[in-house]
């Protein structure tokens, strides 16, 4: 049986995924939402009195308690008055409906005074819903101001989402080694996603950036904190011997970790592994079982790969209409093969 279609790295190529990894709203870790532990400090230092800070005791106790009803009436006031802190901590909560109906608007109100008061995390947080246009006219170029006051001060977040404006030109002019110096920075103080996303840089540059070797340094950082798209991407330069010697073991087992976290194109991956017989016994079978697990995952390779499955016969009985319904499916997720595959079955059907 001929190669159904070749192994898949999965990176920045769609803006809107990324853009949702990056900018999506982070989980509020409550204990640390007044403490802020590992973050830099605010490039104003906090003007509150000690009453405010009594408050702010007692906000945290009511987080403590995921009281945030407590919370959100503590904290109003504060923020009402301009207190960094209790703005940020106010706006993570109404962003997620915690304690207060949600709403963007209001949200993005708050972090703008956070913002506004030298709060690093407001800088950030003002400068995601900027780039999301979440509460707020979308606004690149403002956004990257934010990020910069944010990112200039040593956080993290900041200096990632910074860095994926440069690689994007969004707001900024494209620049790829301003992307790279700071996912650099923030990828240096372990953030995951700068780590993938620098590794991404460097095996996908079409200049004089593009470094295997810093690739798989920087993948295999983040593959190691079980960053999905970074396994899937350490194991695909195993696959094809980029960074490391040709290692379809050690590919497999890159390949499972992402694919245990549901991750679609690694389930792919290793259904195309299965298929080809590479590293492991041929068996359509278990081709068959990995890509109907992409495939469920809208993984348009994967169910093109499945509806040749099923148009041949290989692994599954054969089934024309089956396969139809793979390759419309695929067809409908812009998978050119599965355009021509569904071309194909017209003619045929056409000239019996």
């Amino acid at each position: 049986m001929s190669p159904t279609s070749l192994f898949r790295s999965s990176g920045p190529a769609l803006a809107l995924l990324v853009l949702c990894t990056v900018f999506c709203p982070l989980v509020l870790a409550v204990p640390d939402a007044l403490a802020a532990k590992g973050q830099p400090a605010a490039e104003a230092a906090q003007r509150t009195t000690s009453e405010d800070q009594a408050t702010l005791q007692l906000v945290q106790e009511a987080l403590d308690k995921e009281d945030y009803r407590t919370a959100v009436a503590l904290l109003t006031p504060l923020a009402n008055k301009k207190n960094a802190e209790a703005a940020f901590v106010l706006g993570r909560l109404i962003q997620s409906g915690k304690g207060v109906r949600k709403s963007r608007t209001r949200a993005a109100q708050y972090f703008k005074i956070a913002a506004e008061q030298g709060d690093v995390r407001g800088q950030n947080a003002y400068g995601q819903v900027l780039a999301m246009g979440e509460g707020v006219r979308r606004n690149f170029l403002e956004a990257s101001r934010w990020f910069t006051r944010a990112a200039e001060q040593g956080h993290a977040l900041a200096q990632y989402n910074l860095g994926f404006l440069y690689a994007n030109g969004r707001g900024v002019k494209r620049d790829e080694d301003k992307a790279i110096d700071w996912y650099s920075r923030a990828a240096n103080q372990g953030l995951a996603d700068a780590q993938y996303s620098l590794g991404w840089i460097y095996m996908n540059s079409r200049g004089s950036n593009q470094d295997d070797t810093k690739a798989v340094h920087w993948l295999e950082k983040a593959a190691e904190q079980d960053h999905p798209k970074a396994q899937n991407n350490l194991a695909f330069m195993y696959a094809q011997g980029r960074g490391y010697a040709l290692d379809y073991g050690k590919a497999l087992q890159w390949y499972q970790k992402a694919a245990d976290q549901g991750y679609g194109p690694a389930q792919y991956n290793i259904g195309f592994l299965y298929e080809q017989g590479h590293g492991v016994p041929q068996d359509y079978g278990k081709a068959v079982e990995w890509y109907r697990k992409a495939a469920e995952n809208n993984e348009s390779a994967a169910q093109y790969s499945l509806g040749l499955m099923y148009e041949q016969g290989t692994g599954v009985p054969l089934d024309i209409d089956e396969a139809r319904r793979w390759y419309t499916l695929a067809a409908n997720n812009g998978d050119p093969d599965a355009k021509k595959a569904l071309r194909q079955l017209k003619r045929t059907k056409a000239g019996k």
